[in-house]
């Protein structure tokens, strides 16, 4: 008998029937690039081709279409939804999309009449015509080969009376050689005295610059390097106004010194550099940077082993006055993996104020931030950055790796995270200044036997992403000498699990976290229910009578996320069929029938939730957040069940559900959502379709 077709076939069917969306240049392609791309991809700045008509972008869709997909361009190494910086250079998923459809449709133009205007830029200069211009008066030769060079170059500014700058601009003759360059004011005519003094332009050394009027005294240059800092550019900087009512101090007859850092890249360049400044009102305060770790690392023992894939450094600095922060950036060479700053509030909140999980040496940039964030006295700012040594690291300059430690060549390395504030109080400055003198002089102290992790290696037992903790989340914990060597499993006494393993635990603002395992460089533990309404947390690893530093993480009140049969946190799902047996390709769960999920982050519970105890029964605590909803392909499913994974620990949640009618066969999206938190992307099940009912 023929059977009329279900309201869900039947618009599946005219989906499927609908006509493709038709994209073009002029009407969908033209803003984007317009609005993202064409402020660097044009004549005369740093991108190698132009992209300011239909020609230029068909011309390199391909490789627009492929690093957009990889989200390598437009260049933005800030992670989002942890602090919010102005002009994000982030394109939407939709947009990305788009431009794929473009390629894949045959890059048709469409009609000219819908194409917005090309942008027009007042000057070759990024930010507008400059109040001044300063440029080298003859090039300076760096060779085809041969170690990196430090260069310093004197600029004389002629300025009659103290000015105060919201923007630099530098352009190079020969920016494939460019490391770095910083900005420095100098009253004391020293750098002038040694300029050319060896024949070329400038003079010599990484440190030289801070010594300019100044003894050879180490808290005497680092006071003088804080008092005479302009700000700097690394690749991939865009120029930005600092925001309205702060600016740099450039002194009355100061001359501007450029410290310029080249790497030779195997031909003769000859490197003219041209400056920019931009004039501002007198400021209220004077401008600082926060550096952790301080200068650059030099004081941090950098020292990383050949083939070491996770070497981690951190420093911690805590402020001594209330400071307004105005824009934060990372810098280290081709080994950095990582980093992370975060501020730890008096209140205990903790906030991300930059996040980089991809480092590239190539993309270097200061975010600016969208407002002014005001930082309390007291605050703790931690900076923490992860290298990888190895051979499996794309940018290791050494092959075989070698050992590197901290230097001034590329192919050393450094490591900080810097944070530009402003004293709240003008008065203030001077305390200011003085507590980062002492926080800078002051050399790490040695590890030696300390518990060692950073807060991105705290991570998502399920998701094995990091980020914000949740109340009764699994965790994982990387790091070094967390635990003795080998391993040890739970130990169960009367339906709870001790939260002191092999002599280890885990506090989390001292409240002790339940063990799943331990190893001396991993463990597994379930995040305190006693965290619920906190806004941040600190964690210590108690190894023996061994403690490590506080690390500091933000706590969210939801983020549920799905476990992975290969525990990568994304693929096929920790799901069981109807008849309790594995969900896989192999043997995939029918439409209609129940499916049994496996996650975790669903945050307190009702009835409250108690660190370590199994569920069992006879009744089982559910999720606080409501409701519990999933779908499976897009489609939204029956949920029988939502609460406590029975004989399992609390902080596991299992999630029963049936699988609607009409989703496709085959590998399906699985999400959770609990609240409005939904579980990570890329989790799936196996579903066949079913003919009954049809």
């Amino acid at each position: 008998m023929h059977r009329l077709a279900t309201p869900s076939l039947l618009l599946t069917a005219l989906a499927l029937a609908a006509p493709a969306q038709t994209v073009t240049y002029t009407k969908d392609i033209a803003p984007i690039i317009y609005n993202n791309c064409t402020s660097c991809h044009r004549p005369g700045q740093v991108s190698p081709f132009a992209l300011m008509s239909y020609a230029d972008v068909a011309k390199h869709a391909p490789t627009i279409a492929a690093t957009t997909q990889s989200r390598y361009m437009p260049p933005w190494k800030a992670e989002p939804g942890y602090t919010s910086y102005r002009n994000e250079r982030r394109l939407t998923a939709s947009q990305i999309n788009l431009i794929q459809k473009w390629v894949d449709q045959g890059m048709q133009q469409g009609d000219p009449a819908l194409e917005p205007p090309v942008p027009t830029f007042p000057t070759d200069w990024q930010l507008g015509t400059p109040d001044l211009v300063l440029q080298m008066p003859t090039s300076f030769t760096v060779p085809a080969d041969g170690p990196d060079i430090y260069r310093n170059f004197v600029l004389q500014t002629g300025l009659k009376s103290d000015q105060y700058l919201r923007a630099l601009e530098i352009k190079s003759s020969a920016p494939t050689v460019m490391h770095h360059v910083l900005f420095y004011s100098d009253t004391s005519g020293d750098g002038r005295k040694m300029d050319g003094a060896d024949g070329q332009p400038g003079f010599p050394g990484f440190g030289s610059v801070f010594l300019l009027g100044s003894s050879s005294n180490l808290s005497a240059t680092i006071a003088n390097a804080l008092a005479g800092g302009l700000g700097g550019w690394v690749p991939g900087a865009t120029p930005e106004f600092l925001p309205t009512g702060i600016a740099y101090t450039l002194p009355n007859g100061a001359d501007l010194i450029l410290q310029s850092h080249f790497h030779p890249d195997g031909k003769v360049e000859q490197a003219q550099l041209t400056v920019a400044l931009y004039f501002a009102p007198k400021p209220a305060s004077q401008v600082f940077s926060v550096q952790a770790p301080g200068f650059f690392g030099i004081q941090a023992n950098i020292d990383i082993p050949a083939g070491k894939s996770d070497y981690m450094v951190r420093s911690s600095y805590t402020l001594p006055v209330d400071v307004d922060a105005f824009s934060v950036s990372a810098h280290a060479h081709y080994l950095g993996k990582g980093s992370r700053m975060t501020a730890t509030l008096p209140t205990g909140e903790v906030r991300i104020l930059l996040w980089i999980k991809d480092w590239d040496f190539s993309w270097q940039d200061t975010y600016m931030l969208q407002n002014l964030m005001t930082l309390p006295k007291g605050t703790r700012i931690d900076g923490e950055l992860i290298y990888d040594n190895s051979a499996n690291n794309p940018r290791n300059p050494f092959s075989p790796p070698k050992e590197v430690k901290w230097g001034e060549n590329s192919t050393d390395e450094m490591g900080s995270l810097i944070l530009n504030v402003v004293p709240h109080s003008p008065s203030d400055a001077l305390s200011l200044q003085a507590s980062m003198v002492s926080y800078v002089s002051k050399t790490a102290a040695p590890v030696g036997n300390k518990p060692l992790f950073i807060s991105t290696g705290v991570v998502d037992g399920a998701s094995a992403e990091s980020g914000a903790v949740v109340p009764g989340k699994v965790l994982a914990l990387y790091g070094a000498r967390l635990a003795p060597t080998g391993y040890a499993g739970p130990q169960v006494d009367n339906g709870k699990f001790a939260s002191k393993v092999n002599n280890v635990q885990v506090l989390f603002d001292t409240v002790p976290a339940p063990i799943l395992y331990t190893t001396d460089g991993q463990l597994s533990v379930v995040a305190p229910y006693a965290l619920d309404g906190k806004s941040g947390t600190q964690v210590v690893v108690k190894n023996g009578s061994f403690s490590s530093d506080p690390v500091a993480l933000p706590v969210a009140r939801v983020a549920p996320s799905i476990f992975s049969t290969n525990l990568t946190g994304t693929g096929q799902g920790a799901v069981l069929n109807q008849d309790l047996s594995p969900n896989n390709a192999k043997n995939p769960a029918p439409a209609g029938s129940i499916i049994v999920v496996y996650a975790t982050g669903e945050g307190q519970t009702t009835p409250g939730g108690v660190d370590g105890q199994r569920a069992d029964g006879p009744t089982y605590p559910s999720p606080a957040p409501k409701p519990v909803t999933v779908t499976i392909g897009g489609v939204p499913a029956e949920v029988l069940y939502a609460g406590a994974a029975p004989q399992l620990i609390a902080g596991v949640m299992q999630v029963n559900a049936r699988i609607p009618a009409g989703v496709q066969t085959g590998d399906q999206p699985l999400v959770v959502t609990v609240g409005t938190s939904a579980s990570q992307p890329g989790i799936t099940v196996a579903v066949k379709y079913a003919l009954s009912g049809l």
